[in-house]
């Protein structure tokens, strides 16, 4: 009798962790996303912005998905939203950051 209580309780534990697990990874491509149209020659802060906000708006599993990009040299892409809950109460924050370097292109020295 105790057992099935306690075995719902368990699959809906694993149901909610797998929720935030896929909520955290969408979050990360977003921001990876992002990075990549950021940091690209033609690409800029606008650009990357839009890109991972884009990325992060086409996957429902992370609700109300915000990103913050900055830097001039060093770019950083962060992508914050919450994921789903199934247990009353609760609330899941996400949040996954990726920094990377600008691309520039530079000429060798000539001797």
């Amino acid at each position: 009798m105790i057992v099935f209580p306690a075995v719902g309780v368990l699959f809906l534990v694993l149901a909610q962790t797998v929720m935030v697990s896929v909520a955290r990874d969408v979050a990360l491509s977003a921001a990876e996303e992002g990075l990549r149209v950021a940091r690209a020659r033609e690409g800029g802060a606008a650009q990357g912005r839009s890109a991972a906000l884009e990325f992060a708006r086409a996957e429902p599993i992370l609700r109300s998905p915000s990103v913050a990009l900055s830097g001039t040299t060093t770019i950083a892409v962060q992508v914050s939203g919450s994921a789903p809950s199934i247990l009353p109460g609760l609330d899941f924050a996400v949040t996954r950051t990726v920094r990377g370097p600008r691309e520039r292109f530079t000429m060798p020295d000539q001797p």
